[in-house]
């Protein structure tokens, strides 16, 4: 399907909560994990020298303004391109203005509907393969943008190594398929999410 003009699109994002004793769990199923960091969701809409940066809530940010290096970054490509992070800014004490990518929705204009978890991981990585790390399950790509390592093992390890700017994990099933992203709750069901006790944690 063609994504040839600008529309929202709403972030998968998982519904279901987990304890920690159920790492394994997941781990068996052969489900991989992502480090969800503190921060706040973010869906970038990019398309030549047009980016346009959202709440997973389709609202502006009120407690952040991107910076020319965030634009920079996302310009350049001929089709739209849509892409969701979490912005590192007003909820890390040391870490500000960083987006920090784990998910892709359009590739140059084409609506990734119905394509798995792990085919789309592959899109980020061939496009942005970084240049070492930038804190647990992150790559660097530039000093303003990280990409997610996907864990397929030693979930418990990671969880272990959560350090302060991270909220847990979310596991992920890699064969599932992206449902169009037209709800809330649209691309809840391949997905869950397990977060270390804190009152500051909602996700």
């Amino acid at each position: 399907m063609k994504y040839d003009a600008y529309r929202y699109l709403w972030p998968p994002r998982p519904e279901t909560k987990i304890p920690p004793a159920l790492i394994g769990f997941y781990e068996k199923r052969g489900w991989w994990g992502q480090v969800k960091k503190n921060g706040t969701c973010t869906v970038i809409f990019a398309h030549g020298d047009e980016v346009v940066f959202k709440t997973r809530h389709d609202d502006d940010h009120k407690a952040w303004v991107p910076q020319p290096e965030h634009a920079a970054f996302f310009k350049g490509r001929e089709q739209w391109n849509v892409y969701v992070a979490e912005l590192l800014h007003s909820k890390t004490a040391n870490v500000k203005n960083h987006l920090y990518l784990f998910d892709i929705l359009v590739s140059d204009g084409e609506d990734l509907s119905g394509t798995s978890f792990a085919d789309r991981q592959a899109i980020l990585l061939s496009r942005y393969p970084g240049n070492g790390r930038a804190g647990l399950g992150a790559t660097r790509v530039t000093e303003q943008v990280s990409r997610a390592t996907c864990y397929t093992r030693d979930f418990e390890r990671v969880w272990s190594e959560l350090a302060a700017e991270d909220e847990g994990i979310v596991f992920k099933d890699p064969a599932s398929k992206l449902a169009p992203c037209v709800t809330q709750t649209a691309n809840a069901m391949w997905q869950v999410k397990c977060r270390r006790p804190h009152s500051n944690y909602s996700f």
